[in-house]
């Protein structure tokens, strides 16, 4: 089956990635975080990212954002849609204060908090089209200048879903109209790359 309906993707300028660097992984992407800093992940499921994010930065506050209404992988099964968000609670009750978990859509979530509030930003929530923007809009408003951006899974289609995904055209518009650059492009075994952005300093 191929990819049907898919939206145009704006091309990107040399200006966007001609300070883009490769690796080999989205683990590699973490050591590129400051430390000690505010953090939120926009999409959580089973907390599992969750922990490579407090574990290598270190930060301050860790926000954890999501519907919290999935089931769990089937190969795994640790929560269901009834106690999906108890069990991320619980995952991360240890740490305290320092992480937040926030129930909601993603960007009603990332509304609650002041302008220039966040260092870094990660985005692995809906990955329709329509709801790509919508993190994305919310995200730049709470952005600190400088911060960071990551989107997970910067891929037109998902292979084995057969689900068209809209966040390469989201990603590719918001930093075309936000003069935003590709700081780096993680690789991933089935191609749901990662991708680190930041604002071109003027």
């Amino acid at each position: 089956m191929s990819p049907k309906n898919l939206k145009p993707v704006v091309r990107l300028k040399e200006k966007h990635v001609q300070n883009c660097r490769v690796l080999t992984d989205r683990y590699h992407l973490l050591k590129h975080l400051p430390k000690n800093s505010k953090g939120v992940e926009v999409g959580v499921l089973g907390g599992d990212w969750s922990e490579h994010l407090l574990a290598v930065t270190e930060p301050s506050e860790l926000v954890l954002i999501d519907t919290f209404y999935s089931n769990d992988y089937d190969h795994m099964k640790r929560f269901t849609k009834k106690n999906h968000e108890s069990y991320i609670k619980d995952k991360f009750s240890s740490h305290g204060e320092k992480v937040k978990v926030m129930k909601g859509l993603s960007w009603n979530m990332l509304n609650t908090f002041d302008e220039n509030y966040f260092d870094w930003i990660y985005i692995d929530a809906a990955h329709d089209y329509n709801s790509v923007v919508k993190d994305l809009q919310e995200a730049y408003r709470v952005l600190k200048s400088g911060g960071i951006i990551i989107m997970n899974d910067y891929i037109e289609y998902d292979h084995f879903t057969k689900e068209d995904y809209g966040v390469v055209q989201a990603t590719n518009e918001f930093m075309t109209n936000n003069n935003f650059e590709m700081l780096f492009f993680a690789l991933h075994p089935n191609m749901f790359c990662d991708v680190m952005l930041q604002q071109i300093k003027d």
